[in-house]
């Protein structure tokens, strides 16, 4: 074992260099709270229909029910069928202009391109106001996050 005893989160953070994704989260959340004054939730979970892709619901942790739910199946036995399934964004606050949610992109974005682009697309379709935040390319252009987060929201109200 190459690591040693360590948890694979903390061979990670190891390696790590500069701030925590958490860390930089918090200060985001924090931000926000002080500026706008609303209520910020970090790491909550969006529920959307599995057919039509509709936002149902907003939980702070996700069990069995939020997902899906019991029949009984033509032999009368009960079955579980999954229904939802369950987005879980950066940060999102709710205010008079609707549901806001902000995404910290790190390298595995670019990676994962696709799935990033059906992420956002589906925050899109159901009225979310998404504010995505590159952290490659906040670091090359040498943005403040805080004055990008800040021009984003006023462009999206």
């Amino acid at each position: 074992m190459p690591r040693g005893k360590q948890s694979g989160i903390n061979f990670g953070k190891k390696k790590q260099t500069g701030q925590s994704d958490l860390e930089q989260l918090i200060e985001i959340q924090n931000y926000l709270i002080r500026k706008y004054g609303n209520k910020v939730w970090r790491e909550w979970y969006l529920i959307f229909d599995k057919e039509n892709e509709e936002l149902q619901k907003i939980v702070g942790y996700v069990n069995k029910d939020d997902l899906g739910e019991y029949y009984i199946n033509e032999d009368g036995y009960e079955e579980y069928k999954v229904t939802n399934f369950a987005r879980n964004p950066d940060l999102m606050w709710a205010d008079k202009y609707g549901l806001w949610v902000i995404e910290v992109d790190g390298k595995v974005h670019d990676y994962h391109g696709i799935k990033t682009e059906e992420r956002n697309e589906l925050f899109i379709r159901n009225h979310i106001k998404l504010i995505v935040v590159n952290i490659s390319e906040m670091k090359e252009l040498r943005l403040d996050i805080f004055k990008y987060i800040d021009k984003q929201i006023t462009r999206l109200i």
